[in-house]
This record gives C-alpha cells, sequence and structure tokens, in this order.
C-alpha cells in the first residue's frame, strides 16, 4: 500500500509566514514581525550593518594598500565596461602605462591637494601620458573624490552626460584607474583617476616605464590635439594628423584582460550602496507588515505594533542620512 507523504511542515510554514505579517486571530491581530522581540532583532541588524559598512570604508576605501587599490580599480573597470556591453560596446582593456599615468595624475593631486584636470601649474591630463610614454591617438580623463563606494562612483559618472561620453566612447579601446589618499579642502579623501586612450599604433602602447623629464610629451602641443567636448571642467581630444590605426581585433603589447571582479569584492569595495540595499530589503519587509497591520481587520489594529515598525523606518532613515557625512561627505566628479 503506497503511503501519502505528509504535508504538515509545508503548511506550517506558509502558516508561520502568514503569522509573520498578516494580523488575524492566529496572532492576536499583532503580526510576530512587529512585536518586540522582533523589532529588537531589526534594530540590531541595522545598526550593526551600519557599524560593519563604517568599519569597511575607514580600512578598505580610506586607507587602501596598494593591492587593495588595485582591487578597488579593478572593480572600478569592471563596472565601466558593464555599461559599456549594455550599450553594445567593446570591453576596454587595461593597459599598464595608462595605469602609471592615471597614478602619477592621483598622487599629484593628493600631494599638491588639488582637484582638476588642470594642475595648479598648468599641466593637462596629457602632460601624464607623456610622462608614462602613452602617445595616444584618443584620450580622456575622469575624476573623482571623496570616493566611499565605487558603485556610487560609476553612477556619478554614469548621471554626469559628460564623463557618460568618456566611458562609453567608441574611440577608446583602453583604460587606465589609479587611486591616491590625501586631503582636500582640509578633509582627508581619495582621488580617483579614470584615464581613458587609444592608442597612436599598436607599438606605443608597449612603454612600461616614465620616459626622462626632458622627453617630449605625447599630445603637448596645443596645435596638435583636436578637442571632441570639452567645458570647465572636462575634456576629451583627438591628435591630428595620419597616425597609424588600430585593426578591430588589435591588442597592443603591455594591455592587461580586463579583470572581473566577484561579489565579495564588488560589495566590499561598495559599502554604502550594499547598506542601501539592505536597508531598502528591511524596510520593504516592515512596509508590508505595516501596511497589513493597517488595512487588515484595521478596527483592531494594534498600535503599539505600529509604533514600533515606523521607529525601524525612522532609524533607517537617520542612519541613511548620517551615511553621506559618515562615508567621507558628498562625491564630487570632473
Amino acid at each position: 500500500m503506497a503511503v501519502k507523504k505528509r504535508r504538515v511542515p509545508m503548511r506550517r510554514k506558509r502558516r508561520t509566514l502568514h503569522h509573520y505579517f498578516i494580523p488575524s486571530h492566529h496572532n492576536n491581530f499583532r503580526p510576530h514581525y512587529l512585536q518586540v522581540q522582533s523589532i529588537l532583532i531589526n534594530i540590531a541588524v541595522v545598526v550593526l550593518l551600519f557599524l560593519i559598512a563604517l568599519g569597511v570604508q575607514s580600512l578598505v576605501i580610506k586607507s587602501p594598500s596598494s593591492q587593495v587599490g588595485a582591487v578597488i580599480a579593478g572593480v572600478l573597470v569592471d563596472l565601466a565596461n558593464q555599461d559599456r556591453v549594455a550599450e553594445g560596446l567593446a570591453t576596454l582593456a587595461v593597459s599598464k602605462t595608462l595605469q602609471e599615468a592615471a597614478q602619477k595624475k592621483a598622487d599629484d593631486m593628493a600631494a599638491r591637494e588639488y582637484f582638476a584636470h588642470e594642475s595648479p601649474d598648468g599641466k593637462s591630463p596629457w602632460y601624464w601620458f607623456g610622462q608614462a610614454g602613452y602617445d595616444f591617438r584618443f584620450a580622456g580623463e575622469n575624476l573623482a573624490v571623496y570616493f566611499s563606494d565605487s558603485e556610487e562612483v560609476e553612477k556619478a559618472w554614469m548621471n554626469s552626460p559628460l564623463h557618460r561620453a568618456n566611458i562609453l566612447s567608441s574611440h577608446f579601446t583602453e583604460v587606465g584607474i589609479a587611486l591616491a589618499h590625501g586631503t582636500y579642502q582640509g578633509h582627508e579623501t581619495t582621488f580617483v583617476v579614470q584615464m581613458f586612450g587609444q592608442p597612436a599604433s599598436a607599438q606605443s602602447a608597449t612603454v612600461a616605464s616614465a620616459p626622462a623629464a626632458s622627453a617630449p610629451v605625447a599630445g603637448a602641443s596645443a596645435e596638435a590635439l583636436d578637442v571632441i567636448i570639452e567645458d570647465e571642467t572636462f575634456i576629451a581630444v583627438r591628435r591630428e594628423g595620419p597616425l597609424a590605426a588600430l585593426s578591430e581585433d588589435a591588442k597592443p603589447v603591455g594591455a592587461l584582460k580586463a579583470p572581473s571582479s566577484n561579489s565579495f569584492w564588488r560589495a566590499l569595495t561598495s559599502p554604502k550602496t550594499m547598506l542601501q540595499y539592505i536597508y531598502t530589503l528591511i524596510a520593504s519587509l516592515i512596509i508590508i507588515a505595516l501596511s497589513f497591520l493597517a488595512l487588515t481587520e484595521y478596527r483592531r489594529m494594534h498600535l503599539p505594533s505600529f509604533a514600533r515598525g515606523l521607529s525601524v523606518l525612522a532609524l533607517i532613515v537617520v542612519l541613511l542620512l548620517s551615511s553621506a557625512t559618515l562615508f567621507g561627505g558628498a562625491l564630487l566628479i570632473v
């Protein structure tokens, strides 16, 4: 004789979920999710997550080692390439030479406490291309400061039409990103430099070390550059004249394969964004419970349960607002 399968555990699971969110006579019209014990657990989780995110931001973002800085740069490259793929564009290869140029620019901004495409003594972005030995046909630069979250930086760049134009430009085939920790406007911060390029020829990207200071700077002559787009804080250029064009499948010597960051590093280098995602989930569950409480048997609505749910929502709002200051202030991009 066949034995019927028992379905009691599944029924119990559904009933428990029902008890947690929907007020009824089974829970005395007081959803378990809004009772004191559950609310205290939610408060503890919300505060703990905030402290963890703040700790990660302080240890990883504010004082990155060269190894961690390379990881963050890899995440930013991966995010940029994801946006390019979404627009049907080819991914950017990572150029060691562009990385060197970006690092020189980032270090200069950190050491001299400025944040601009042009240095206080008039050096343009193309000066750093030349110092690293990158002879370009097309070149561009994006900057960010008060960096505290990888995904936030990429979103800020993509929300800016001119920075977005650089990231999604079909002229660029390579990218180099670097970070430097320093001070800007009296506040400790992390500078981010994102440099784009298309080398003048397949061989021009092979230079791995900086040339002598007296060496000619690629693109230094204003007459040799054709401006693609420009405003007060942004510029991308093209060198005029006949230069060797790269074939579609050309991969210059010295180019690295674009890294693919895993979920762990994406979360670790984006503490503010991850905190917002988790807070949104917790807040959504509380709002669902409060909605059922308000709409189901509203005459028997338990006001203390309603107040407890609102208190957790208020705490989430306060911590999110506090994060704008505690996570390094407002992000600036140029």
